[in-house]
Parts: structure tokens; C-alpha cells; sequence
């Protein structure tokens, strides 16, 4: 088991997203992980980094690791390719900084999406993304995981060299989910992480084909290893509503939900 937190990217560099969740908020012994509270004690770890390190202690074979981007926090990444030795070495850094250097394991970068659009748009080129996971791993060593979340439309797929980055990461995790939801105002209805398509499957233009299996199949394409794709999956719904009763639901026009997940 793995599991993700999320740190942002400002000036070219790995910065802590929220410092009192991290490591400054005491949890109650109700809250902890291990049934005992924080302390204020002087150099004492709080937050959730120190609820990290107790989980450790419970369960060893856990391996933890500092997720930085994300949807919303990945319009620094694009400074961050134009340097990305000092990049990496903030990300060192942060990573192995004393106060919590032995909660982590390694480091996940969630470019959303180099020489693509997210939130945010960056033109950074193809390779960007190459010299910045090469900057990662050099940095870290071989000793450290080095990961990444990576797209699974075929668009930002094929903006970058994720063939030629793969030998820099012990695996891609591909975010095979949102390819359907209720963020489409008016549907279509259908799965958010298909494995196949269907008939009459949905798709939004020529290039996209919403499900994880042309997503690995593009990927193996370009050389990425089968044994570095590692399949995201959303553990939620979607839903609308005013769905027609045609069909079991699926491929409809719809009526967006006041919250798309349910």
C-alpha cells in the first residue's frame, strides 16, 4: 500500500501545500493513528506527517510518498522544467528535510500536464518532462521510489516523451478515471473508469477513446514498460439527474448533479 500527499510547486520549486496540516495540527488521541496524542513538546512532530510516521511504526512494509502538482497546483511545473536540477533539489529538500526525513519514501509528480492543458497550459515542449524526471532520479538516487501520475486521454499522452521519462520511474500511475462525469452539464451517462469501450460509447472528438485499455495500449506504444503502468482507479460515483430510462441509464443526456461525486 501507497499512500499520496499532496505539496505544491511555486518558483521553481517544491513548497509544502498547507504547513499546519502537515505538521503543525495535534490530533487528539481519538484522531491518532496509534490511540496517543500529540505533544508540544519542544522539536516534537505533529500533523500529519507524524500520523505517517506512527502508521510506519504499525505497518513497515508501508511505503509513503510526497505527491506534488495535482490538478490544482501544477501551473508551477513549467518553471520547474526550466531548471530541473534546482527543482530537484528543493524536492530533496523538502523530502528528506531532518524534522521528517524518515516518514517518506520517495516522490510522485503530478504534472497536469506537461506540454498540455489542465487547469493551467504549458508549452514547455515534449521533453521537458523527460529532463525533469532524469533531475528527480539523479537527485534521489536509486534507493528512493520515483513516480508519477500521468494522463490518460490520448491528447496529453502524446504531448510529451513519457517513453523516454519511463526509464527514470520505478512506475507511471495512469489516472484512468474522469473520463465520463457530471462535470459534462448535460451527460452523456457512462462509466468514469471503463476498462473497454462499448457499443455507442461516447466520445468527445477523434482522438480521444475514453477507457483505460487504449490508454496502456498508448502508452506500451511509446515504449513505456507494461510493468511500470499501474492503473488508477476512482473509488467513487458519478451522478445526474433527470436520466431518460432508456438504455439502463448509460449513453444519455442528463441533468448535472448539485455534486458530481456521490
Amino acid at each position: 500500500p501507497h499512500q499520496l500527499l499532496f505539496g505544491n510547486v511555486t518558483n521553481g520549486q517544491c513548497v509544502l501545500g498547507d504547513t499546519y496540516a502537515d505538521y503543525d495540527r495535534a490530533y487528539t488521541a481519538a484522531e491518532s493513528v496509534d490511540g496517543v496524542a500529540d505533544t508540544w513538546d519542544t522539536g516534537a512532530l505533529r500533523g500529519s506527517f507524524n500520523q505517517l510516521r506512527k502508521l510506519k511504526k504499525l505497518y513497515p512494509n508501508i511505503k509513503v510518498l510526497f505527491s506534488f502538482g495535482g490538478w490544482t497546483w501544477s501551473g508551477g511545473f513549467g518553471q520547474a522544467a526550466a531548471n530541473p536540477a534546482a527543482f530537484a533539489e528543493s524536492c530533496y529538500k523538502l523530502v528528506e528535510d531532518p524534522r521528517w526525513a524518515d516518514v517518506f519514501d520517495g516522490i510522485d509528480i503530478d504534472w497536469e500536464y506537461p506540454n498540455a492543458c489542465g487547469l493551467s497550459c504549458d508549452t514547455s515542449g515534449p521533453d521537458a518532462y523527460v529532463r525533469l524526471m532524469s533531475a528527480l532520479r539523479s537527485r534521489f538516487g536509486a534507493n528512493y521510489l520515483v513516480t508519477a501520475a500521468v494522463p490518460a486521454g490520448a491528447g496529453p499522452i502524446n504531448a510529451a516523451n513519457y517513453g523516454a521519462a519511463a526509464q527514470y520511474v520505478n512506475w507511471y500511475n495512469v489516472m484512468t478515471y474522469d473520463f465520463f462525469g457530471a462535470f459534462a452539464a448535460q451527460g452523456p451517462t457512462a462509466p468514469h473508469s471503463a476498462l473497454y469501450s462499448w457499443p455507442g460509447m461516447p466520445t468527445s472528438n477523434g482522438q480521444d477513446k475514453f477507457y483505460t485499455d487504449a490508454a496502456i495500449q498508448l502508452f506500451k506504444s511509446k515504449g513505456v514498460p507494461a510493468n511500470k503502468l499501474l492503473i488508477g482507479v476512482g473509488f467513487y460515483g458519478r451522478g445526474w439527474s433527470g436520466v431518460p430510462n432508456t438504455n439502463g441509464g448509460l449513453n444519455q443526456p442528463a441533468t448535472r448533479c448539485r455534486y458530481g461525486h456521490v
